[in-house]
Order: C-alpha cells, then structure tokens, then sequence
C-alpha cells in the first residue's frame, strides 16, 4: 500500500482549520488543560553500519548499508497537562506515553561465508577464508518501545485556532528487537572445484537491541532524548487533532560510529477532560 504521511498530515489540518474557521465562537480557554490521546505512529530511515572484525584472521562483515523499505506503523497512547499562559497565548505541554516505532529495512551484501557461521553452515565442508562468498539479501523490521516525556513549549496563532509548538522528548527505552530474514547463495567457485551455487533459503532470526551479548555493536541505547515539533487544530472544545515530527537527537544505539537518520511522524487525536 502506497501512501504520504504528508499528504494525511496536510489534509487532517486542512479540514480541521476549515471547521475552526465557521465556528461562530471559541469557548475560553482554560488555564490548566488535561486529557487523553492517541494514535499511529509512522517512521521510516536508513542505517549505515561499519564493517567489523569476526576474529577470524582475514574475515571480516563488510559494511552494510540499510536502506529503507516502507513506513513502519506504530502506535502512541498517554495523558498530557497543557499550562497556558495568563494571556493564553503561549503555552507549556508535558506529557507521558508509551510508544510503538517500526523502522523497517532491506540491503544487499556480499561477504566471506566464514564471517557468519549461519552461512558456513549451508556447506557440506569448511572452506578456509577467502575461498567462497555468498551473496545475501537481507530485510529486517526493527521496532521500539518506550516511556516518551515530551516537555513542549508553544503558542497559538490564527486568533487561537492553530498551536505551533515544539521542544525535547526524553525517552525510556522498555523493549526493542529486530526480526530479519535472509534469503541469497553460496557463490561458486570454480578454481576450487565449486562449481555451482548453494540456495541460501530464507532463515529469520530474532535479536533482543537491549542485551550486548545478543545484539554486539547494534545495542540500543536504554535512553535517549528527541527534537519534536508540531502543530494542532481543536475543532470542538474539547478535541485535539495533532500533527507531529521527531528526530532522536540523542542517537539511538550506542556504537557512535553507525550512522544514518530516524524520522518519526505521528497522528494523534486528544480528548480534554471536563
């Protein structure tokens, strides 16, 4: 399914301000405003992993270059406190929220088949390093989980219809894994009597980003924090429509040397109490 967070953004504001702009009165706002919210989450990105040692003399894992491959769709759900300024103008919003982020990926390698035993494993012999390659394709989904404390600082615009604001997330990461599936072939070589291809048949494998043993150089980090911004509408007095963008500023996994971007979009609709 093809589809632009843009483009639902766009159109969520588009025909919330359009209500806003034949409401005949606003009701005052409040001083302190508290609700509930939530909804989808849409995060897409690239991951650029150095090549790295396996402890074999000669083998190494080259580098692997993620590309994307789709939006993932998560979710967010929590409460938020909304401080408005005397003149109701500005404003300051912290929030509490858990939060589902699925970043998925795909990329394309050709490594030494003793730099991965999964693949060593698809030959009837051992051969030494720097005999045979293998060429994969791998795709993965990558997801997180997570407390988000958005501490935002806004102002109203268009006589109160439109909150512009912006400001830090902190995050707790609670849980994060990635799912991959391979799928390639053993390349031949002829010089050494292997002559023809071994089918490498799709193998899917789980790895906890937490845990270091597990995960080794693509551990995640267990808190970071991100640059949010955002904009809202309330076509009823007690609904709020937002648009938001995230950026983690603060990285997300703890090896400083894997590049890359995280762009997070969400959807979320909010419900005042009385």
């Amino acid at each position: 399914m093809k589809y632009s967070v843009h483009n639902i953004a766009a159109a969520l504001l588009l025909t919330s301000t359009a209500v806003l702009a034949q409401s005949p009165s606003q009701s005052p706002i409040r001083s302190i405003e508290v609700g509930l919210k939530g909804g989808p989450t849409f995060v897409h990105g690239y991951t650029t992993i150095p090549a790295q040692p396996t402890g074999i003399a000669g083998v190494t894992i080259p580098q692997i270059d993620n590309k994307r491959n789709g939006t993932g769709v998560g979710y967010t759900g929590g409460a938020f406190v909304r401080f408005n300024s005397y003149n109701r103008k500005g404003f300051v919003q912290v929030e509490l929220t858990y939060n589902r982020y699925l970043l998925k990926q795909k990329t394309n390698v050709t490594l030494d088949v003793n730099a991965e035993p999964s693949l060593a494993a698809q030959l009837p012999i051992s051969f030494a390093p720097g005999l045979l390659n293998a060429t994969v394709d791998i795709t993965s989904e990558s997801s997180i989980e997570s407390f988000n404390v958005p501490v935002l600082f806004g102002r109203r615009l268009l006589n109160n219809k439109l909150r512009a604001y912006m400001g830090p997330t902190l995050i707790f990461v609670n849980k994060s894994q990635a799912e991959r599936s391979t799928v390639g072939q053993v390349n031949p070589n002829a010089a050494i009597g292997f002559a023809a291809a071994i089918a490498i048949p799709p193998t899917p494998e789980t790895t906890n980003l937490l845990s270091s043993r597990e995960a080794a150089n693509l551990e995640v980090k267990r808190f970071t924090w991100a640059l949010e911004v955002g904009l809202g509408v309330s076509p009823l007095s007690w609904l709020d429509l937002d648009i938001r963008y995230a950026v983690p500023a603060g990285g997300v996994y703890k090896d400083t040397n894997i590049k890359g971007y995280l762009g997070i979009a969400s959807v979320t609709a909010g419900i005042k109490l009385p």
